[in-house]
């Protein structure tokens, strides 16, 4: 996956091949159609490739999968053309797909931006992490630290701009 991020279509296309098959017959196995697999699968990868920045998962095999399994529950649910009784979708056990396909992503960005405040500067970090995680106002961070109220601003400004380039631009 760290050579995905770099964009290393390589390393794509092994991870690709690795797991194809395994999607494919998933897919097949749920959706009796030789058709709609290949393009649910075309789907998960495409969605790979352009979110890679912000993935953090490391296992991302089963993190494949698992977002193969929730395209074929959504194709499910969307399709107007499979006859599948309220009952069999039940017993798939799957929560929406859509939400959940969104708490995977949400979980990754979470780690993502986790993982982008880790590389701040030390003073920078802590001060972000007061007025973000524990809710502490600017005058406060700034009689508890020891510092000016313009410097936690300062510190909270280039916090929130060093995370929106990691985190939300690729």
């Amino acid at each position: 996956m760290d050579r995905i991020k770099l964009s290393d279509e390589l390393a794509l296309q092994i991870l690709y091949d690795r797991l194809w098959e395994r999607m494919y017959l998933l897919a097949y196995a749920i959706l009796k159609d030789k058709d709609k697999p290949k393009d649910i699968i075309q789907e998960v990868w495409i969605s790979i490739w352009k979110r890679r920045a912000v993935i953090e998962n490391y296992n991302i095999e089963a993190y494949i999968i698992k977002a193969s399994c929730l395209r074929v529950y959504k194709e499910l649910r969307d399709s107007k053309s499979t006859p599948l009784s309220l009952e069999f979708l039940e017993s798939i056990k799957s929560p929406n797909s859509d939400a959940a396909l969104e708490a995977l992503y949400k979980d990754d960005l979470h780690a993502q931006l986790e993982k982008s405040i880790d590389k701040l500067p030390k003073k920078c970090q802590e001060v972000f992490v007061l007025s973000r995680h524990e809710g502490i106002n600017n005058a406060e961070i700034s009689n508890q630290l020891d510092i000016s109220q313009r410097t936690v601003e300062t510190h909270i400004s280039n916090a929130i701009r060093k995370l929106k380039s990691e985190v939300l631009l690729p």
